[in-house]
């Protein structure tokens, strides 16, 4: 006879077996008991909804749905980021995995979610059996370059700034470009501030214009010697201004010694001047709509290849 998963949101003890279930995969220490302790207190972790399969009382199968809104044609539409996703060992090829996917789904729905993404790190095809949409996935790298800039450049400048101070400003530049486009990750102000404690040691700087006004932003964390782009958005013209923002972005890498800069960016003839861009093979971004009446078209697809890293589950 076929076992039947029970399945339903995580109590705080079948969170905890969730956590340690996914110690194989994604382990936040080099043991067990320090990779509990810091999944408890992770901002990221707890403002998740957690959904268990349960056979005989154990959690078998599990996975995270993170609260995410997004920018739908210019609508802000509520949804939400599936991570964490993890079947036991020995439970494996039942399909469990998809069961607790799609009761996950149906509960958030009747909370009032109506778009979902994921970022798989497996085959994509998997994700696309249950609906799920492959978007463009890129990854950038470019060596660190203290060489001397243009005249053009040099009349720009990159200045640090606290973000905690400035989210109003972040918010809007980050609309106004982000938003603008058919498909992007919404970020409320609630969000932003989960953002700072998500990565409390990233850096912020300001894109500054010849006239020392603010025309983007760029925010970068620090990974073994190099930056990784965690987060960016420009004002004005965006070839131009991307070129620019990024062109300073490597030249302050390297006269901080960096080794290089690198991350998730989009696809645009200014990026490809700057950066090595290949297709991602981990952290594939895929959408899903929940509603029928919320239609994902290839021009939304085309776009989501901005989903910036801090938005990463």
């Amino acid at each position: 006879m076929a076992e039947t998963l029970d399945i339903h949101p995580a109590s705080p003890e079948e969170r905890l077996q969730c956590y340690e279930n996914v110690y194989e995969f994604w382990p936040m220490a080099p043991s067990l008991e320090e990779h509990l302790r810091l999944r408890l207190t992770s901002p990221k972790h707890q403002r998740a909804h957690w959904y268990a399969g349960c056979l005989g009382g154990r959690v078998v199968a599990s996975l995270g749905c993170f609260p995410l809104n997004y920018y739908l044609d210019g609508r802000e539409v509520e949804g939400f980021s599936i991570g964490s996703v993890h079947t036991r060992p020995e439970y494996r090829r039942r399909g469990f995995a998809a069961e607790v996917m799609d009761w996950a789904e149906r509960d958030r729905v009747k909370q009032g979610d109506r778009l979902s993404s994921l970022f798989s790190d497996i085959d994509p095809d998997y994700y696309g059996k249950q609906g799920y949409l492959r978007c463009p996935s890129w990854k950038a790298w470019a060596a660190a370059d203290p060489a001397s800039l243009g005249t053009g450049e040099l009349s720009w400048d990159l200045q640090p700034f606290p973000a905690s101070r400035a989210l109003p400003e972040l918010q809007e530049i980050y609309r106004a470009y982000h938003g603008s486009y058919p498909l992007a990750v919404a970020r409320p102000l609630g969000y932003w501030k989960y953002t700072l404690l998500k990565q409390p040691r990233d850096e912020f700087y300001w894109l500054k214009d010849p006239e020392s006004q603010t025309q983007g932003y760029v925010r970068v964390t620090e990974m073994e010697g190099a930056w990784l782009i965690s987060d960016f958005a420009v004002r004005r013209e965006r070839s131009d201004s991307l070129r620019l923002l990024f062109r300073l972005v490597i030249d302050l890498a390297g006269r901080k010694g960096k080794t290089g800069v690198g991350g998730w960016l989009p696809d645009e003839p200014a990026i490809r001047s700057l950066f090595d861009l290949q297709p991602r093979t981990q952290s594939v971004t895929m959408v899903k709509s929940l509603d029928a009446g919320l239609k994902i078209e290839e021009g939304h697809l085309e776009t989501a290849d901005r989903f910036c890293k801090i938005d990463h589950v």
